[in-house]
């Protein structure tokens, strides 16, 4: 609850994203607050951003969003033999460890067993930092996981961003893209499942 509200709050300094800039921004690409979809289609996962920039230092939220197909499932990170999302990071440059509030899985019983699982639009909140705070964060995230419907198999996607170090205004897509991670800080268990 203290994350939402914290968010929340900063929110209230949105700027809206200016028309034009007399001089290109000193930029040669557009901020991005969110991936394109990646990974298997009945599951695929994309980065949201809730703004383009770490402002000297962060931390800054972004998550991990997934849309399961109807009648399909994601296992949830538990210790037994099925294989929750793995995140793989290697991809990255000045970026601290990443600390992840894991979801509240559903129950569903398989097999005979209870076993945890992701369905519908899961949302994965993580927080952000740099190791450097003057500069840019190249994120490179690999997610690996197993989807399963009709048939189990292995998804993997591939997301890439820049998050700029300097303050920047947020455009209206990362304004939303906060209050749906705020929406999951709020949901997600103190501690993970």
């Amino acid at each position: 609850m203290k994350f939402a509200a914290a968010l929340a709050g900063a929110l209230l300094f949105v700027l809206p994203v200016q028309a034009g800039c007399p001089d290109g921004c000193g930029r040669q690409e557009a901020p991005s607050v969110s991936t394109s979809w990646s990974g298997d289609a009945k599951a695929p996962t994309r980065l949201i951003l809730a703004s383009p920039s770490h402002g000297y230092g962060g931390p800054l939220w972004i998550a991990i969003e997934l849309d399961i197909a109807d009648g399909w499932y994601v296992y949830a990170s538990t210790s037994n033999a099925a294989a929750g999302p793995a995140l793989e990071w290697s991809g990255s440059s000045n970026l601290a460890a990443p600390v992840l509030r894991w979801p509240r899985p559903d129950t569903v019983v398989l097999d005979g067993k209870p076993t945890l699982v992701y369905h519908g639009r899961v949302v994965l909140p993580i927080s952000v930092s740099p190791l450097q705070p003057d500069a840019d964060i190249q994120l490179g995230l690999t997610v690996n996981y197993a989807v399963c419907g009709e048939v189990c198999r292995p998804g993997t996607a591939v997301h890439r961003v820049r998050i700029y170090a300097a303050p920047m205004p947020v455009p209206s897509a990362a304004a939303r893209n906060a209050a749906v991670i705020a929406d999951a800080l709020a949901a997600a268990p103190d501690t993970p499942p």
